[in-house]
């Protein structure tokens, strides 16, 4: 592998962290007005349309995957984007903010790391583990003081568990998505199937919600929204997609540590919140973590 594209592919996951770490507070705008489950679904019509050309082209070009491959192509939609974004919204809802960070944003390297080393035989040294370890603490020390106390219940239970299984579902696309980047040399193609797939499992799940919202959104709620949809879900999948072609799962999922850290700077741009003491020390750990783990043994 040239060390250009290690670089390139480590700048693209550096890049897609921050913005899914943005993303955070652009969502937390809209769903002032709209479901959790209607904004995933808008989201992702306007990320299949914007994905539509790139489709069409591969298909005039003859580029047409498999019958096998597009049956791994929607499962993987289903598993990045159906499942995942109602797992999150569900554990959000009753697990809390907090909780939901530390087992979403921690677990995914964590698990891929796991499920790599298992399914994909990619190393699993001493290094990225204490990297992994180390990353996790930060996430921890950035995120536990925003926990409010919960009282332990079944709507509390039902959210770890929705959060658990987000994380496996996404290290599992991680995972298993990397042989499909292998097979097909053009991310996008890859990531404009994946998407439209996803988006195509949403819409029936979104029919439970008041569509009409949608009118009653402000100019930033839209501006939101188009971030959301174009930079979040179009640019930054094509790039994670990209970065998984070129660098082991390990290594492009540990960047995503970073997101709380862009969640708290977008905060405190916005809002004017201070980061505390404890939430820099995570930030310096999570930075330290993903250098680790970046570095292939020689």
């Amino acid at each position: 592998m040239a060390t250009r594209e290690i670089k390139y592919a480590t700048l693209a996951s550096v890049f897609v962290a921050t913005v899914w770490g943005l993303s955070f507070v652009a969502a937390s705008i809209v769903l002032e007005t709209l479901s959790p489950v209607l904004l995933a679904t808008l989201r992702f019509i306007i990320a299949s349309i914007l994905f539509s050309p790139i489709l069409v082209r591969s298909i005039l070009n003859g580029n047409v995957p498999s019958k096998n491959d597009l049956r791994e192509m929607f499962w993987l939609g289903f598993l990045s984007i159906s499942i995942y974004f109602l797992l999150q919204y569900t554990g959000v809802q009753y697990a809390g903010p907090g909780v939901s960070a530390i087992i979403v944003v921690g677990f995914i390297p964590i698990l891929t790391g796991i499920a790599s080393s298992i399914v994909l035989k990619e190393s699993l040294n001493q290094k990225r583990i204490l990297g992994i370890v180390l990353g996790f603490i930060g996430v921890a020390l950035i995120t536990l003081p925003k926990i409010a106390l919960n009282s332990v219940n079944i709507r509390f239970i039902i959210g770890i568990f929705a959060l658990l299984g987000n994380a496996i579902s996404f290290s599992t696309y991680s995972t298993l998505s990397r042989r499909l980047l292998i097979k097909y040399p053009k991310p996008a193609m890859v990531t404009s199937y994946v998407t439209i797939f996803g988006t195509l499992a949403l819409i029936p799940m979104s029919l439970t919600s008041d569509w009409s919202l949608i009118w009653s959104l402000t100019t930033n709620q839209w501006i939101s929204v188009i971030f959301l949809s174009s930079v979040c879900s179009g640019l930054a999948y094509f790039l994670w997609n990209y970065a998984l072609s070129k660098i082991d799962s390990v290594q492009t999922a540990i960047w995503l540590y970073l997101e709380p850290v862009a969640t708290f700077i977008g905060v405190f741009i916005l809002f004017g919140s201070v980061p505390s003491v404890t939430t820099i020390a995570g930030g310096i750990l999570v930075i330290i973590g993903a250098l680790l783990i970046s570095k292939k043994q020689m």
